[in-house]
């Protein structure tokens, strides 16, 4: 499986995928050592107290209403599941609304047509 980053039509960059990923297939497992017990505003929430700083993928993907990406925490060990077929080439996204609730909204510019004009950010 190879991710890589490169500018996003979403914001910024985003993390995109070269291979094909099929539905249900955990594609990406976040190393233990980015994970944290305290907050911070580069760091994303994934819920139970513990914040990740993943420098390499995570902190790379973009939010969407119509994520094609599930972020899993399995025994401690979080992972990203895909929603959907992914096709090549396609941006790896989530929906931050999944992990950061009693966040603050933040405009969203997913493009989705069920896009819900912000998502949650805990700060």
């Amino acid at each position: 499986m190879v991710l890589v980053k490169r500018k996003s039509r979403i914001h910024g960059f985003g993390i995109f995928t070269e291979n094909k990923i099929l539905k249900g297939k955990i594609f990406y497992k976040i190393p233990v050592s980015y994970l944290f017990n305290k907050a911070h505003p580069r760091f994303a929430f994934i819920g139970d107290s513990t914040w990740v700083n993943d420098p390499k993928i995570l902190n790379w993907v973009n939010h969407s209403c119509d994520a094609n990406t599930d972020l899993k925490v399995t025994e401690g060990k979080p992972s990203l599941v895909a929603k959907r077929n992914i096709n090549a080439d396609e941006e790896i996204t989530c929906d931050y609304n999944n992990t950061e609730k009693g966040g603050t909204k933040i405009h969203c510019r997913c493009g989705s047509k069920s896009c819900k004009g912000y998502f949650l950010r805990i700060k």
